[in-house]
């Protein structure tokens, strides 16, 4: 009979010990390539396919809240040009003649993609000059994660809202052209 409390007593606290914490979690998620492959397979021409969530539902629309008001819009997203020199270009879906560029770097220790941009669409301006927040910080750099790259596919984590106990996204879809 004791050693049966004791089992019931020790389970949950077993259970409990064996959860896996957010970093835990999105680092098992995260392509398990090399920097220098990584580093080699980015370049390219990458069209964006599709938006899906984590088990691979493609959504087709977001909805966006600001204030008091709600918006739905068709996701569509830029493609990348990216370039061996460590430049780069995303490419407007809606107008192919409206880009943003600047340069590239993988950063191997955080195992991050990060963008800086030195030209910005006037929508991405505009945000700039609205936004309250310090524009170089906000704006200007980007930082993304790979799911999964290889020569002809790559999944990047479109992180969702999260109370730090899980590791909740969406994955956008590139193809190489």
């Amino acid at each position: 009979m004791k050693k049966l409390i004791l089992t019931i007593l020790f389970i949950p606290i077993l259970a409990f010990g064996q959860s896996k914490s957010y970093f835990e979690l999105k680092g098992e998620a995260k392509t398990k390539k090399s920097a220098d492959e990584i580093e080699k397979l980015i370049v390219g021409i990458w069209e964006f396919q599709k938006l899906t969530d984590s088990t691979g539902k493609t959504i087709m629309e977001t909805t966006h809240t600001l204030n008091d008001t709600t918006t739905e819009m068709i996701v569509c997203l830029p493609s990348m040009r990216i370039e061996k020199n460590g430049s780069f270009q995303l490419i407007d879906c809606e107008n192919p003649r409206d880009f943003e560029s600047g340069k590239w770097k993988y950063d191997r220790r955080l195992k991050l993609f990060r963008m800086t941009f030195d030209k910005l669409t006037p929508e991405h301006l505009k945000k700039l000059k609205e936004s309250n927040l310090n524009p170089l910080a906000s704006l200007r750099t980007k930082e993304i994660e790979f799911s999964k790259i290889t020569e002809t596919e790559l999944k990047v984590f479109a992180h969702l809202p999260t109370d730090g106990t899980e590791f909740k996204y969406n994955l956008l879809i590139y193809r190489k052209k």
